[in-house]
């Protein structure tokens, strides 16, 4: 379960979403809101579970996930403080599409679904609205990424994406994390990481990563990465 800090805890980043929100109805959405510490790998969401709570991460990002029988899991989407999980109540129905976990530790604000329902926020649905668009061309880029281009290329625009949310230079990630984030084998994995760290790029220890060389990273990334961003 995410824990619960003060206000007084909030970081330097803002949610986006929130911050485009004029100040009085801010100030209002807020009062109703935790803030909450999300740690790498907790689960916020199952499929077919009604979600409870939107999610606005602050320094938090988290991966939406799909699943497949005899398969290893796939990340279909990336949401840091950019966004919302949980935006599709937009469609009026609670149920949740697809399984989220943290990817990034961080904070984030919770806020009940209820509250969001019944708030008497006229600028907050059309924000709303314009980032579930961005986010199912998201799922649709990623999608096609995942059957056309090849694993260090994923991989590339994969830790971009990251890099962009978290906002540091250390990402701290397995082997086994990444490829089933890109639903490949962690052999893949290990040869792609090491492809790119053979080349300065990064530089991979103990779960550890490091970006070292950005614009490499961009070189060596497919296509996707452009329309992916945040």
């Amino acid at each position: 379960m995410p824990i619960v800090l003060t206000h007084s805890q909030r970081p330097l980043v803002q949610n986006r979403l929130l911050r485009h929100l004029p100040e009085a109805e801010q100030s209002q959405l807020l009062q109703q809101a935790e803030l909450v510490q999300l740690e790498f790998a907790e689960r916020l969401c199952q499929l077919d579970d009604d979600y409870q709570h939107l999610y606005f991460p602050l320094s938090a990002f988290v991966s939406l996930i799909a699943k497949l029988p005899g398969h290893p899991p796939l990340e279909m989407g990336l949401i840091g403080f950019e966004g919302v999980l949980g935006a599709t109540i937009l469609l009026h129905t609670r149920r949740v599409p697809s399984e989220a976990i943290v990817q990034g530790s961080g904070m984030a604000w919770r806020i009940p679904v209820a509250v969001i329902e019944s708030a008497q926020q006229p600028s907050l649905q059309p924000l709303l609205q314009a980032y579930l668009f961005r986010l199912l061309r998201q799922l649709s880029q990623n999608a096609i990424c995942a059957h056309f281009h090849q694993v260090e290329a994923r991989l590339a625009r994969w830790l971009l994406m990251s890099h962009d949310r978290v906002q540091a230079d250390e990402l701290y990630l397995t082997h086994q994390f990444l490829a089933d984030m890109l639903g490949v084998r962690r052999s893949s994995i290990t040869v792609a990481a090491g492809d790119l760290q053979s080349y300065g790029i990064i530089l991979y220890n103990r779960g550890r990563l490091h970006i070292l060389d950005r614009q490499a990273l961009l070189a060596r990334s497919c296509s996707c990465y452009q329309p992916l961003q945040g």
